[in-house]
């Protein structure tokens, strides 16, 4: 499958300091993305591994191939769990130079990993340990001279190993709702930080581009959370975040731009930069936003807590559940109430209320029926489509299971990439 993958198996050993590059055979043996992963996390299983990785589509012409992934030992669960890397996380992932990355063992110090065009590096992290997820940013961009460089990081949450600890990707936070942020903590790494300039080949590189692009065809473009909103049968987020919002954004490749940007520390309609270095948040999860309006809070303030959720490495959902009943105004009560969270074990998912279960965690509905949800993160996270967009396009999923043949020889239907991940 090496037509669709850029580079081998990276195997880091954080106690020994050492790589080592290995082929990626578990993208043929078990399947590629989240399969492989899945793999070679039971390969390492006594090691406490993070298996960073990416889907066969990703960083392609597919409509939403923004997907890559992290998978882990949730200390919610105890069970492994995924969380996904989205924006340009994913592909920046694929085109570093590696098919996937497996970090085992556990640093004697704080260290980050540099990924670069297929160059791999430990680097000293003592200088970033305690910075919160915005600082270690910009600081690891600073120091290797380049602002694309997408970091996967953890503030002091993950530092802490609370079980509110989540890892953000860039200044924005993630999806990662199992912990996987206090494994890093656990491990002394402070963060990933990935760039490349690989190339992505088909077998056929015709009849896949054709194919690509015909995905699009009536598939509507959304900005904002309104189209989302509608289908959850939720309030309108688009209006009630109207005051604040300043421009929308989409992940890679796709024709949804469900993510809001929000200013509130000077006026959204403000287009150039100006002397306010921090303006605002962008608002990338729907579920967190909607729970901080249905308790009350002003948009503003609430887009204040996201950005302190995002800036400690704390989970933005499980902190807005948390928060969404005492709303407050004030940023510097905002920051303290976010902080106190590391230190509270029951604001952890409770049991048996619409939290984490399983690999993908527990389903949204009415997105989908349970099934229809679990087939559309099967195939979604093999693939390295965002799950959310099958469900909401009506792509069907026939007709991107076809592309597997013309992008790398693979014969498969969505229920053979479904059952790639047992």
């Amino acid at each position: 499958m090496d037509s669709m993958y850029y580079g081998d198996t990276l195997i880091v050993d954080l106690e020994a300091g050492t790589t080592e590059q290995v082929p990626f055979d578990e993208a043929d043996e078990a399947g590629p993305g989240l399969a492989a992963a899945l793999a070679l996390y039971g390969k390492h299983a006594d090691s406490d591994p993070l298996v960073f990785g990416s889907g066969l589509l990703t960083g392609t012409p597919v409509p939403a191939s923004c997907l890559g992934f992290v998978l882990g030992g949730s200390p919610l669960t105890g069970e492994p769990a995924v969380a996904p890397l989205s924006l340009f996380a994913g592909v920046e992932m694929k085109l570093s130079g590696f098919g996937i990355v497996v970090v085992k063992g556990v640093s004697a110090s704080p260290v980050y990993l540099w990924l670069h065009d297929g160059v791999p590096d430990i680097e000293d992290a003592s200088a970033l340990w305690g910075l919160d997820t915005w600082h270690a940013t910009d600081a690891i961009r600073r120091e290797m001279g380049e602002s694309l460089i997408q970091v996967l990081c953890i503030g002091p949450a993950g530092e802490a190993g609370s079980p509110m600890a989540s890892i953000s990707n860039n200044y924005w936070g993630s999806g990662d709702d199992a912990a996987l942020g206090a494994v890093m903590g656990r491990k002394n790494l402070k963060a990933l930080a990935v760039r490349g300039l690989g190339m992505i080949d088909a077998d056929d590189p015709r009849e896949f581009y054709d194919g690509a692009v015909a995905l699009f065809d009536g598939v509507e473009s959304h900005r904002g959370f309104r189209a989302l909103c509608e289908r959850l049968g939720a309030p309108d987020l688009d209006g009630w975040l109207a005051p604040v919002a300043h421009r929308t954004r989409s992940c890679f490749a796709c024709p949804y731009a469900c993510a809001t940007f929000a200013k509130y520390r000077e006026a959204p309609s403000v287009m150039e930069s100006g002397d306010v270095e921090e303006p605002g948040m962008l608002v990338a999860g729907a579920a967190a936003a909607l729970w901080l309006m249905e308790g009350g809070w002003e948009p503003a303030a609430a887009c204040m807590a996201l950005e302190a959720s995002a800036r400690r490495g704390i989970d933005q959902l499980r902190a807005a559940r948390r928060l969404a009943g005492s709303p407050l105004t004030s940023e510097e009560e905002i920051v303290t109430a976010v902080k106190e969270l590391e230190d509270v074990p029951e604001a952890a998912w409770p049991i048996g209320d619409r939290g984490r279960e399983g690999l993908f965690g527990s389903w949204v509905p009415p997105l989908g029926s349970a099934e229809e949800w679990a087939r559309a993160n099967r195939v979604g996270y093999v693939l390295g489509v965002c799950p959310t967009f099958l469900l909401m396009s009506g792509v069907e999923l026939e007709a991107l299971a076809a592309l597997c043949a013309p992008a790398a020889g693979l014969e498969a239907g969505p229920d053979d990439l479904a059952g790639m991940l047992g």
